[in-house]
């Protein structure tokens, strides 16, 4: 209780910046630096915030660009633009446009439409992503795993030139369905391979479909 009321509200205007610290909530409104880290209770951002230490809040709300130097945690993080951070870790994430972590990204529930690289893990109880760019991970772990082509044209130029496919060395998960992935190994209990997959290998246990675009060299069924 005495922690929150010795926080204050932090409000910026056009360009700014502040050294960190504690907040309840923070309002930016152009662009704004801060020198260390940051923990808010809430961050409402329209344009550009860096951070260079770490940022921990419990709800996020953007439009813009957003990067952090360190680990990325909160609650409910949504928004649209783009996100660079050393690592992130949330209860929610729901975000369009460009996501680039440089080491683990995990959720409980992380919906993503646009292009993402991520060079760690990518994990998530529910994981969709739909593709408007080239997207990579490390590898993928989690229960629902969603990965899709968009329909539409190109989101934010992020595909323009380039093929619209997720790459990753491992994905596993209890569900896993795939559109326009290369992967090195699939493994999970019911697996869908759709059109334009190339994957090395694949380890099923109850069921296993392969559309007729899709190039698997190599499948197996296990039992536990």
């Amino acid at each position: 209780m005495n922690e929150m009321m010795n926080r204050s509200n932090l409000k910026v205007l056009g360009t700014s910046s502040s050294l960190g610290g504690y907040f309840l909530e923070i309002k930016v409104t152009g662009e704004c630096k801060f020198a260390g880290d940051v923990d808010c209770q809430s961050l409402s951002l329209t344009g550009e915030t860096a951070v260079s230490g770490s940022l921990r809040m419990e709800k996020l709300k953007m439009t813009g660009e957003l990067s952090v130097k360190k680990r990325m945690e909160g609650g409910m993080l949504r928004g649209h633009g783009e996100v660079q951070a050393g690592s992130v870790s949330a209860r929610q994430l729901k975000f369009s446009g460009s996501l680039e972590v440089g080491g683990d990204c995990e959720a409980e529930e992380l919906q993503v439409s646009g292009a993402l690289r991520i060079k760690g893990l990518l994990s998530a109880e529910t994981l969709q992503l739909t593709l408007y760019g080239p997207s990579s991970a490390a590898e993928v772990g989690g229960s629902t795993i969603t990965v899709k082509r968009s329909k539409t044209k190109t989101l934010l130029h992020l595909g323009q030139g380039q093929d619209m496919v997720f790459t990753s060395g491992l994905i596993e998960g209890d569900y896993v369905e795939l559109q326009n992935t290369y992967a090195g190994t699939v493994r999970g209990e019911k697996i869908i391979i759709g059109p334009g997959c190339v994957i090395q290998l694949v380890e099923y246990r109850d069921y296993l479909e392969i559309h007729k675009s899709a190039t698997v060299l190599e499948q197996r069924k296990y039992v536990k």
